[in-house]
């Protein structure tokens, strides 16, 4: 179970987290401003300075316990994988890692999908594990006793990728959409349960070419704030958004000082350096800027390990770093920040050679060092994957 994002042909794992210290962040009002050219740079960003103590989750190993999806969603007593087209999503006991059931199946009828996308939505409270298919124009529900097909939501417009937020209390949910050209009108809106609009932002300038090598993204790691960035191949200057009451407000953005790729331009005259491929994340105290390059390897393109610029969301301090896993030891290619976790998937062969390294020097509680001996105690591998899932400070 990877958490991998595609680009067009280019595989590119678009992750993020965080500290901060010295250099250029301008504040303009609420929107703060980095130019990477003006960030300095630091050494590598100790994991422990921004979550608590992590808890390891060894996943039910029984054939169909398996999940090919990669999108993670958490709850007090649960965790749902969302699907991909080789299989439906799955839900699990998060104190065990035990297998519960399908979520949902893959198909066209009623209540299926070929495919989910962002983070699944678990509602303990109303017993209702929520996804969002690719290309759809329905959010759908399923019982979090069953995984059955439970109800569904009309969308008011078509959404090729997107995220979303839902309030069952309130009877609401807030959708934001991939904005392609000619095709989705708003970047998001607000809706009852109905379909009826209580308020929607049209795409405006955000609108692209009609391209899946594009993503939206949005990290949910703070409580009713719905965080949104756009991914997209070319260099476009793009910024964080945070979704109000029927606007966008800009809150942070990079400078990365290149040529913007448009329609027509000739791609061979610009280099790797010219696309960084970025991606923003929103955590309670920091900005976080995944950047990396366009590699070419043998099947196009794959990006190289990104760098980190951390910003304060106080004063706008910014660096540039790397991280460095110090409950396990171990130097991080790539980070994950999501639904206020930091979250890392270990297959069995990589997690039996870092928890040596993890129980002799890591920075563990007595009671991790016992858990993670407990999980050695037993694995193989051709056991199901590990997590690693700490909550954010």
């Amino acid at each position: 179970m990877k958490i991998d994002f595609l680009f067009s042909g280019i595989i590119a794992a678009t992750m993020a987290v965080t500290l901060s210290s010295c250099s250029s962040g301008k504040n303009d009002g609420d929107l703060i401003s980095i130019n990477i050219d003006k960030v300095t740079k630091a050494p590598v960003t100790l994991l422990s300075k921004f979550t608590g103590e992590p808890e390891f989750i060894a996943m039910d190993s029984r054939i169909e316990a398996f999940a090919t999806g990669y999108n993670y969603g958490f709850s007090d007593h649960y965790i749902c994988i969302g699907a991909s087209i080789k299989g439906p999503a799955k839900l699990y006991d998060r104190a065990t890692g035990r297998f519960l059931c399908n979520v949902g199946s893959i198909g066209r009828g009623p209540g299926e999908y070929l495919n989910t996308y962002g983070s699944p939505a678990i509602d303990e409270e109303d017993g209702t594990i929520w996804l969002l298919p690719w290309q759809t124009q329905t959010l759908l529900g399923y019982d979090i006793a069953t995984g059955k097909f439970k109800k569904e939501i009309p969308l008011k417009y078509f959404v090729p990728k997107g995220q979303f937020r839902i309030d069952p209390k309130a009877g609401t949910v807030t959708v934001a959409a991939l904005p392609f050209r000619d095709i989705v009108p708003m970047i998001a809106w607000k809706q009852d349960m109905q379909g009826n609009i209580l308020w929607e932002i049209p795409a405006g300038h955000l609108t692209i070419v009609p391209d899946f090598s594009n993503e939206i993204e949005s990290s949910n790691n703070i409580q009713g704030t719905f965080d949104l960035s756009l991914v997209t191949w070319g260099g476009r200057s793009d910024s964080l958004y945070v979704i109000e009451e029927g606007r966008l407000e800009p809150v942070y953005t990079v400078d990365f000082n290149t040529r913007e790729i448009n329609a027509g331009d000739d791609y061979n005259s610009f280099t790797a350096e010219d696309i960084p491929i970025h991606s923003y994340i929103m955590l309670p105290r920091h900005f976080v800027t995944s950047v990396s390059y366009p590699v070419a390897n043998q099947y196009g393109f794959t990006t190289g390990k990104p760098e980190y610029i951390i910003t304060d969301r106080n004063d706008g301090e910014s660096v540039r770093t790397t991280f460095y896993n110090d409950f396990m030891q171990e130097d991080m290619n790539y980070v994950s920040f999501l639904d206020g976790y930091f979250v890392r998937v270990y297959d069995p062969e990589e997690f039996m050679e870092a928890a040596g390294t993890a129980l002799k020097d890591g920075n563990l509680s007595e009671s991790n060092k016992a858990r993670i001996s407990s999980i050695l105690e037993t694995l193989t591998p051709e056991s199901n994957d590990i997590l690693m899932v700490a909550p954010l400070k």
